[in-house]
């Protein structure tokens, strides 16, 4: 009796990597937004509704004296959604491993496959609701398209990383301190309010400025803006220091993943 001819081609690790994580994103995918009536939608409307609720308080102010010259909708739009995007992957990177537990048994599970698939949904989620978010405003008649185009997705990739590296971290320390992840959820909203998200850092009085710098979000959302929007100028954003502070994080996470990855599937 034959027996059947299995393939027997040994894969890399990358290639274990790329189906695991694939297989995790569309686990992802159902397990997210099957619950929901409005099914995949509610992704795209929960962040565009928070959006148009912000434009619409803030462009009551009327005139464009308090964002940069800029219409409060594009403003907002420019501002909020680079926030967005970074609260969405490090809440979600920080669950990861808690949430997918049950899958570590496989020996080709790992916690990095995890980070991996979310991240690459939040990207996902991130660009599609950008995409929107543009055809909405042209719609509406708002210079939408960005002005330097290179720029913005430059600034996005490095603010990508950062979250990417922040969520891996506070995932470790999820699971050395319990409390890690309340402060967390805490942390978000003061974050937002002195990153310079709902207002220009030029409008903040210049002695205190150097303050808010020692923010990487500012230098993010400054420069994002700063392609976003025409005639946008932010001279104290700095890419070398958003830059820097982005690899040194990155390396950082990197190691506490490598030390402890033993210890989160363990736990």
């Amino acid at each position: 009796m034959h027996k059947p001819i299995l393939n027997q081609t040994p894969r890399s690790s990358f290639q274990v990597l790329r189906d695991v994580t694939f297989g995790l994103l569309i686990r992802e995918l159902k397990t997210r937004f099957g619950s929901y009536r409005l099914g995949y939608a509610w992704a795209l409307l929960d962040p565009l509704l928070m959006i148009s609720v912000f434009s619409l308080i803030f462009g009551m102010r009327g005139g464009h004296s308090g964002f940069g010259g800029a219409p409060a909708p594009l403003f907002i739009a420019a501002s909020y959604l680079p926030f967005l995007i970074f609260r969405d992957v490090v809440n979600k990177l920080q669950s990861a491993v808690s949430s997918n537990m049950g899958l570590f048994c496989y020996r080709q599970v790992t916690p990095f496959a995890t980070f991996i698939a979310r991240f690459i949904l939040e990207t996902m989620i991130g660009m599609v609701v950008g995409g929107i978010l543009v055809m909405g405003l042209l719609w509406f008649g708002f210079d939408a398209i960005p002005a330097d185009p290179l720029q913005v997705l430059l600034g996005y990739l490095l603010l990508m990383v950062f979250s990417f590296s922040l969520g891996i971290i506070f995932c470790v320390l999820g699971h050395l301190f319990q409390e890690a992840k309340k402060f967390l959820s805490l942390l978000m909203m003061p974050l937002m309010f002195i990153s310079c998200v709902m207002y220009p850092l030029a409008t903040i009085p210049s002695q205190y400025q150097h303050w808010f710098l020692w923010n990487p979000l500012v230098h993010a959302i400054e420069l994002i803006r700063c392609g976003w929007i025409a005639g946008y100028i932010s001279p104290s954003a700095s890419w070398a220091y958003f830059s820097i502070v982005t690899l040194l994080l990155l390396t950082f996470a990197m190691s506490c993943y490598r030390l402890s990855h033993r210890r989160l599937i363990a736990s």
